[in-house]
């Protein structure tokens, strides 16, 4: 019997999201023919993941298709896994470098140039892990873009977007906001309305996902869980400028 790996998001109201998030579960069932590939969510569509837990059996791990560490991770979907000892928690996608790499492809598909200012924006950051996990993610953006990151927040104790934008416009350049968004969906159309030049497409623009993201979910489903998972079983043995 094949492990079984549960793919577990935010659902999303908007159709282009939702079949974005599709895309990216079927391109992870094409690479990993040894898995049985599920997908779940925590919010907006069903199956959630507390059901999917139910009516699945044998060794699962959960792989969190979240941008940071926060509320959804600790709390709903490590709940869900505490109804089967079988069940494990990876470590959720972001960050990570293949993140800010594709982060960056994006700014060069929307037109950033080098003397624009960027903010990367996410979407409501929790609490404080979570904020540290978006600065972060800002920090590798920096670093593979080659320049200054500023961070904005829809939502949570880091710099509301609007602000952050603000704060870029005294650079007396363009701005660009750079969408650390898995999808399309409310958030990003709020991105939008945050008084930018420009906002890049999320990670799953709408096309095939890019093969680094269908790789970076199958490196979190075999490699254990990073500590602080609130010791679920395992598999396999902030600034606001950076």
């Amino acid at each position: 019997m094949n492990r079984t790996l549960i793919l577990c998001a935010h659902g999303s109201t908007a159709p282009r999201g939702r079949a974005a998030f599709a895309g990216l579960v079927n391109a992870v069932r094409r690479e990993a023919q040894d898995l049985d590939v599920v997908d779940a969510f925590i919010d907006e569509q069903v199956p959630l993941v507390a059901e999917v837990v139910r009516e699945t059996s044998g060794p699962r791990a959960v792989v969190p298709l979240l941008l940071a560490y926060d509320r959804p991770v600790s709390v709903d979907i490590v709940q869900a896994s505490h109804l089967d000892p079988a069940v494990s928690v990876t470590a959720p996608l972001g960050p990570d470098w293949v993140l800010a790499e594709v982060g960056v492809r994006r700014l060069f598909e929307a037109g950033a140039r080098s003397d624009d200012t960027i903010v990367l924006a996410a979407a409501t950051a929790s609490d404080e892990r979570a904020v540290s996990d978006v600065g972060k993610a800002a920090r590798l953006l920096s670093a593979v873009w080659g320049g200054r990151v500023h961070v904005g927040t829809l939502g949570g104790p880091d710099t509301p977007l609007a602000d952050a934008v603000d704060v870029a416009r005294a650079y007396g350049r363009r701005v660009v906001v750079s969408s650390y968004l898995l999808s399309h969906g409310a958030a990003h159309e709020a991105m939008g309305e945050a008084g930018a030049d420009v906002v890049t497409q999320p990670f799953l623009d709408g096309g095939p996902p890019d093969p680094r993201l269908v790789s970076l979910v199958l490196a979190r489903a075999r490699v254990p869980a990073a500590a602080g998972l609130d010791a679920v079983p395992r598999w396999g043995g902030a600034s606001s400028t950076v």
